[in-house]
């Protein structure tokens, strides 16, 4: 039988007229009381098992035919519902928005509730997207300002682009004071102190951070993501994201600086306004090396440097502690310039990468 919409009352009423048998008599033949026939005809009351086990007995149709009607109607009634068009079309575009996402990274993390009409919501409120086709647009249109894909990472742009978008949604929600970009030296001087205390350093940082103005956030990255962070303005606040890759502190103060030289060399200025700056390690633009320059030199003076390598043929730990105490910069971050600038001290073994280790307690 052909599926079809119609409700299974209409039916019977062919076949009363057929029959020419009035309600009363035809309600009696099948043993069910005439009100409850009556409804049916009128298509209020459905079909049971019982009543199509009763039509067959009777001769009309067998059961399965019957109940084959009655579904194939109130699934198509079921289909008017909004409530059932909406979630049909959740489930369908949930499915799609799925591909677009990196669904395990949001779910772990707590964005995703396992309720898909609610996650479908939260999903278009971080991509500042309205439907299915805006995100989808907002994914393959997605440019990267000023990043590059580094040759030692496999690159999952979805992921990439998530945690892109995770990260502004996030920093939206943080409140701080008025950014002054006439405070620069003096945050500088609070951050370096705070480096070289490694005590709670990121919730120190973030403390020192906001009160200048610049709101800052840690999230963690979805696999496939190799980046380090961004910076970007929100609203009137400049804003810088880290990933952690790596938790070591010349890593962290480092990138810290970088993002803090595009906020004072680029993002302050009219031109970079809607700028975001996109960090992995192998960006080699003209403002990658600008802010690499800018994070070298404000955590360690120029010629203070020039003049340490130029005093020492042999940097050991002793020589490196040593001349932390002297200009107040932890020995860890000593000893990453040290290997950036010299790569055969990397693999020498140390007693400063204890030391170097971020410590977030």
């Amino acid at each position: 039988m052909k599926p079809t919409g119609f409700h299974p009352g209409i039916e019977l009423q062919k076949i009363l007229n057929t029959e020419n048998i009035s309600q009363r008599d035809f309600a009696a033949k099948i043993d069910i009381p005439v009100s409850l026939l009556n409804s049916i005809l009128k298509g209020s009351r459905n079909i049971t098992v019982a009543i199509a086990i009763s039509l067959e007995a009777a001769g009309y149709k067998k059961a399965i035919d019957w109940m084959e009607i009655q579904i194939n109607h109130s699934i198509s009634e079921t289909k008017k519902d909004e409530i059932v068009i909406r979630k049909t079309d959740d489930i369908t575009n949930w499915k799609n928005i799925k591909e677009l996402i990196p669904f395990n990274y949001l779910k772990k993390g707590g964005f995703l509730k396992n309720e898909i009409s609610s996650d479908i919501e939260t999903i278009y409120s971080i991509y500042k997207v309205d439907n299915f086709d805006d995100l989808k647009s907002t994914v393959s249109d997605y440019k990267f300002q000023h990043f590059r894909k580094s040759k030692a990472f496999t690159e999952n742009k979805n992921n990439v682009i998530g945690w892109s978008k995770l990260a502004e949604y996030q920093v939206e929600k943080i409140k701080v004071k008025s950014f002054d970009k006439d405070k620069e030296h003096v945050l500088i001087e609070d951050l370096k102190k705070c480096f070289y205390r490694n005590k709670e350093t990121i919730s120190a940082t973030e403390k020192i951070l906001n009160k200048y103005g610049i709101k800052f956030l840690v999230l963690d990255r979805p696999e496939k993501t190799p980046v380090d962070g961004k910076c970007f303005m929100s609203g009137e606040n400049p804003a810088i994201v880290l990933s952690l890759k790596y938790k070591r502190l010349d890593n962290f103060a480092f990138n810290i600086m970088h993002e803090i030289g595009h906020i004072f060399l680029h993002l302050s200025k009219p031109k970079y306004q809607n700028t975001v700056f996109f960090e992995n390690k192998s960006n080699t633009d003209k403002e990658e090396n600008e802010a690499n320059i800018y994070a070298s030199d404000n955590l360690i003076d120029p010629q203070v440097w020039t003049d340490f390598i130029h005093s020492n043929f042999d940097f050991t730990d002793k020589v490196i502690i040593d001349f932390s105490k002297k200009i107040k910069v932890h020995p860890g971050i000593i000893r990453g310039r040290v290997c950036y600038d010299y790569p055969e001290y990397y693999t020498k073994r140390s007693t400063i990468n204890v030391k170097n280790i971020l410590n977030q307690l």
